[in-house]
């Protein structure tokens, strides 16, 4: 019994210490490529990490499969996910332009305005997850995506709960986002599409 438990405390803090080092190494690279060039590669380097680790149990070198998964990804997933940023600011300023004027349903259209963030950053994550399940070419990873987003909106909320969870305890406790707050979401992420992905990818 004794050795059961210590079995499972060795794998939890195995787990644990994996999801901080993931997440050192996602803030590292993203740093690396001066954030805006480096999010998106160390991203999908993250998210393949994160599936193939504790989704298919798979055991290797994780620093050394972020590296080549980094390098690998980094012109192709910027290409492909850059435009999200574009968008977002686009998005975004229009929200602060329309805030500033005065007019009848000012309040209504800057909801939809928002409305608009929410779905692109949703169809953005998705978009992420139908890429390292094997979603090729802009048209396939945004279909893909968008039936994801239409289809399960039960998907959508557990997503937005584990989310507001997840930055709640990063507030409440000191250095928790540093060590945790990718790694976690993306696991969080995977968990929870993976069924989904997998019908779409087998």
């Amino acid at each position: 019994m004794n050795n059961g438990i210590l079995n499972k405390f060795h794998s939890l803090s195995t787990w644990i210490s994996n999801l901080a080092y993931i997440n050192i190494l996602w803030l590292t690279f993203t740093l690396l490529g001066g954030v805006l060039l480096g999010i998106f590669p160390a991203t999908i380097a993250m998210f393949f990490i994160i599936k193939r680790m504790f989704l298919e149990k798979s055991d290797f070198s994780i620093i050394k499969e972020f590296t080549i998964l980094y390098k690998k990804e980094f012109k192709k997933s910027n290409l492909l996910f850059f435009p999200f940023i574009l968008l977002a600011i686009i998005v975004a300023a229009d929200i602060r332009f329309i805030s500033s004027l005065d007019f009848a349903f000012n309040s209504l259209v800057v909801k939809l305005f928002y409305v608009l963030l929410f779905l692109l950053a949703m169809i953005f994550l998705y978009s992420l997850v139908v890429y390292i399940y094997g979603a090729r070419g802009k048209k396939e990873i945004f279909k893909s995506s968008l039936y994801i987003l239409f289809n399960n909106p039960m998907t959508n909320l557990y997503i937005l709960t584990g989310l507001l969870l997840l930055h709640f305890l990063t507030l409440k406790v000191a250095g928790l986002s540093l060590l945790f707050s990718g790694s976690v979401f993306s696991l969080i992420v995977l968990m929870i599409v993976q069924k989904t992905a997998k019908k779409l990818y087998s």
